[in-house]
C-alpha cells in the first residue's frame, strides 16, 4: 500500500455502526495523501476497505482537525459517525469529556455520555436552494420515474435529499442512489435516504452517500432524516433512526438553538500499517 512513496503508516479501523473508516493522525508528521491513495486504502478487496479514509490533523484552535476523503478519493466537507470515532480516539487519550473538531464546514463539539455512546453537535440544518445547494430553485423535489415524490433537500454540513415511502422493503437503494446522486439537479452531488416512519420516535432509513455508495449507516444522513420527518409533520423532534447497521438517536434542539444532536457507539476494530 502506498502513501506517498512507499511510506508505512500506523492506522486504525474504526465504525459507528458499520460505517468503517481508515484514521490516520497526522498531526506530528504529514503524509502525501491523494486520490490514487485514498482509492487504493478504500478498495475492500485490494485495500484495507473503508466507506472514508479520515485524516487527523493538527488545528490552530480546536483540539483537532478532521479531514475527510470518500472511497472515491473526492474529499467531504461533513461527517457525523467519523466525528464520533474521532473523538472517541481523543477522549481514549486524554480525562477530557468535550472536545471540539474543526473540518472544512465548519466546528463539531463531541461530548462522551456516561452510558458509554459519543454525541456530537451537527449544528443547525440549512434548507435555502443555494445552501444545499441546488442548481435550481425548488421547495420539493420529485423523481416520478423512480416513484418518489416530495422529496426535502437538506444542508447538515454536506447535501442530503430525503424521501419517505410506504414500504422501505421495496426499495432498492443501490439502483436508485446512484441516479440520484448524479443529477444535474445537485452540482456537488447529493446524499441521499430513503426513509419509512415506523412511529412518531422511530424512523427506518436506508443510505446512499456521495463518493461512497450504500452504507450501513451515516451520520449526517441520520440527522437530515429526523429533520425531514419532522418538518413533514411526521415524527417528533427526537427520534431513533434506524439504519442497516444498528441506531443512531437524533435531537433538533427547536426550542434552543435549532441544531442537531446525534449520539451512539463507536467501535474499533484492528489496528495496522
Amino acid at each position: 500500500m502506498y502513501i506517498g512513496k512507499m511510506m508505512k503508516k500506523p492506522f486504525i479501523k474504526m465504525h459507528g455502526l458499520g460505517n468503517d473508516f481508515v484514521v490516520i493522525d497526522s498531526t506530528k508528521n504529514q503524509y502525501v495523501i491523494n486520490k490514487e491513495s485514498v482509492q487504493k486504502i478504500s478498495d475492500r478487496r485490494l485495500g484495507i476497505g473503508c466507506d472514508q479514509l479520515i485524516e487527523m490533523k493538527h488545528s490552530e484552535k480546536e483540539d483537532i482537525f478532521m479531514k475527510i476523503y470518500n472511497a472515491d478519493g473526492s474529499e467531504a466537507e461533513a461527517c457525523g459517525n467519523a466525528a464520533r470515532c474521532v473523538a472517541g480516539l481523543l477522549f481514549a487519550s486524554s480525562p477530557k469529556k468535550e472536545v471540539s473538531i474543526e473540518t472544512i464546514a465548519g466546528v463539531i463539539q463531541a461530548e462522551s455520555e456516561e452510558n458509554g455512546l459519543i454525541k456530537v453537535d451537527m449544528g443547525k440544518p440549512k434548507f435555502f436552494w443555494k445552501d444545499i445547494p441546488l442548481s435550481m430553485e425548488k421547495e420539493k423535489i420529485d423523481f416520478k420515474n423512480l416513484s418518489l415524490k416530495n422529496g426535502l433537500a437538506i444542508n447538515m454540513g454536506n447535501p442530503h435529499v430525503v424521501f419517505f415511502v410506504n414500504d422501505i422493503n421495496k426499495i432498492n437503494i443501490s439502483k436508485i442512489g446512484p441516479l440520484i446522486e448524479n443529477n444535474s439537479l445537485f452540482p456537488e452531488k447529493v446524499n441521499v435516504e430513503i426513509c419509512q416512519i415506523l412511529n412518531k420516535n422511530k424512523i427506518r432509513a436506508l443510505v446512499w452517500e456521495r463518493g461512497a455508495g450504500k452504507t450501513l449507516a451515516c451520520g449526517s444522513g441520520a440527522c437530515a432524516s429526523l429533520v425531514a420527518a419532522h418538518e413533514n409533520k411526521l415524527s417528533n423532534p427526537k427520534a431513533e433512526i434506524v439504519l442497516d447497521g444498528g441506531s443512531l438517536y437524533i435531537t433538533w434542539n427547536l426550542k434552543s438553538n435549532n441544531h442537531v444532536i446525534m449520539s451512539g457507539p463507536i467501535a474499533v476494530s484492528f489496528l495496522g500499517d
